[in-house]
């Protein structure tokens, strides 16, 4: 686990590093309340160990804003004093905090709380991706891939890069399913996830948009580069045999192609309502095309 440790005191600081790196994790080191907020606002962490009394930001604060920000609310605060009485518990509890750590601490005590965090902090990841994703071809399920694309989106505007995205639609998926059945049709959703994967950058996503149809998004990429990637998609999937071992059938697919635009008002929505017109015009004219947005 990756463990955010706050403390005023560089002995503190220094002794509860080489206790957490004894355990396997990595440290993340602030010197006061409001450098911890920061670097929590700005690396990923799972478990964070902080001091009540600090300058800047109390450890209460730190507890309050970590839990109002979508980013870390779920993350596990172990907030950390001298004071023993329940006043402080209920205090620490009341600002967020998930455990309390009386000081001096205690290498066994600490070592319990970072386990419970990280069984806490494995189920919430597990329960995250089970949201997340699609159940039957493991791909990103729409409300993520949504999330996912105003990420890019906040991205490309930063950095001035182009984005692109593409629909693909498997043609007559329709008669799959009713002339060979419903586990045929599965199956062949999995093979043509697995096609589009093999084929693409590890930064591009795919997202399944609904029933056959599956979004491509491609940061970094302007239309003219993604309609290349989109007939290259294309050709692997009218190449491939798609369905159940024993009883594999060839099948093609219709893409429409639009960019992002990451200034646009309409964001994703007017990227996808673009692509799907374009994927309507590759269905209208045959099939088994790829057609850009004008």
């Amino acid at each position: 686990m990756r463990v955010l440790i706050a403390d005023d005191t560089v002995l503190m600081r220094t002794m509860l590093s080489e206790q957490v790196a004894s355990y396997g994790h990595d440290v993340i080191l602030a010197r006061d309340g409001r450098e911890a907020l920061n670097l929590a606002q700005a690396e990923s962490f799972d478990i964070a160990i902080i001091d009540w009394e600090m300058p800047r930001l109390s450890g209460l604060e730190v507890c309050w804003l970590l839990k109002a920000d979508p980013r870390t609310a779920y993350s596990y605060l172990i907030l950390m004093t001298s004071h023993d009485e329940p006043f402080y518990e209920m205090k620490a509890l009341d600002a967020g905090a998930d455990d309390f750590i009386h000081k001096p601490v205690n290498r066994a005590h600490l070592k319990a709380r970072l386990k419970a965090g990280g069984r806490i902090t494995e189920m919430h990841r597990l329960l995250v991706a089970q949201a997340q994703t699609d159940p039957l071809t493991g791909v990103a399920n729409r409300r993520a891939l949504l999330d996912r694309a105003g990420e890019e989106i906040r991205r490309a505007q930063r950095a001035r890069q182009p984005l692109s995205l593409l629909i693909a639609d498997i043609d007559h998926f329709k008669r799959i399913n009713d002339s060979r059945g419903h586990a045929a049709g599965d199956e062949a959703l999995q093979r043509f996830v697995r096609t589009l994967d093999g084929a693409l950058r590890p930064g591009d996503l795919i997202g399944r948009y609904g029933g056959e149809e599956f979004v491509v998004l491609l940061p970094n990429t302007a239309l003219a580069d993604a309609s290349v990637v989109a007939e290259r998609l294309r050709q692997r999937v009218a190449s491939q045999e798609m369905g159940p071992d024993g009883d594999s059938f060839r099948m093609t697919a219709s893409f429409g192609v639009a960019p992002v635009a990451p200034d646009a008002p309409g964001g994703i929505d007017d990227a996808l309502r673009t692509a799907d017109a374009a994927l309507y015009r590759a269905k209208a004219e045959g099939r088994n095309r790829v057609v850009p947005s004008p």
